[in-house]
């Protein structure tokens, strides 16, 4: 039987819930906040972020070809990010923070892997597309609406070898590993505040880069040239 992918992952996202995250956070070498430089290199790295629960459904939405309703029970406070070699950054973003920073456009929604821990293997994992993400804190539940996808583009090529067309509608303990940000988009103003005339337009089709000290997705470099190039000197990027 193959082993589970991530599971190991998906076991050390469940202990940080209980655990102090000093240690992790230690042997990561975190740069000092003060210190801008490496703050702004690291905003560049590449990261894949889970979320564990207890259990959940998988309800189809009726009248609506390949959408489901995703329902985490007891799902963990935090989503769990961890960056690619050599960086080594491991990081808890509180769920909430992390649902209101992440890039959730309808027209380019980030992939994740969805992982039933105990499942058949024939369904136990399939790769998705994440709409409209809510949390309730005090029920500890987490949803999302899902398209499963026929040819799966997961950024980790195991998840795309296991990929199942299907998944059971209720399941036990399972892991979302989520995708790092989709291309989105930014403004152009004339300054700060963009208000009223000062709004250039917007550029689409930017690279976004998550930031794992704003818990938020953030263009990968500055656009100030872009938004010169397509709407004059006096415009630069806002987001």
């Amino acid at each position: 039987m193959i082993t589970k992918a991530f599971a190991a992952i998906a076991f050390l996202a469940m202990v940080l819930i209980t655990v102090s995250f000093g240690a992790l956070a230690e042997e990561a070498e975190e740069p000092e906040v003060g210190d801008v430089e490496e703050l702004e290199a690291l905003d560049n790295v590449t990261f894949m972020f889970v979320q564990t629960a207890a259990s959940g459904t998988l309800v189809p939405v009726d009248g609506v070809e390949n959408l489901y309703t995703l329902t985490f029970v007891g799902v963990a406070p935090q989503t769990i990010a961890f960056s690619d070699r050599p960086e080594r950054i491991i990081v808890q973003a509180p769920m909430q923070e992390f649902l209101d920073g992440f890039c959730w456009l309808p027209e380019n929604p980030p992939n994740a892997a969805l992982e039933i821990l105990e499942a058949d293997e024939e369904e136990d994992l399939a790769v998705v597309e994440l709409f409209d993400p809510v949390y309730d804190n005090v029920s500890q539940t987490l949803q999302y609406n899902v398209s499963i996808l026929e040819e799966p583009n997961h950024s980790y090529a195991i998840f795309n070898e296991r990929h199942d067309v299907a998944l059971p509608e209720s399941f036990g303990a399972a892991s979302l590993f989520i995708d790092d940000c989709a291309d989105s988009f930014v403004g152009c103003c004339k300054d700060k505040w963009c208000l009223g005339n000062n709004f250039c337009g917007y550029i689409h089709g930017v690279s976004m880069c998550w930031s794992w000290d704003r818990f938020a997705c953030y263009p990968c470099t500055d656009q100030t040239s872009r938004c010169k190039e397509k709407f004059g000197q006096d415009c630069w990027y806002w987001y």
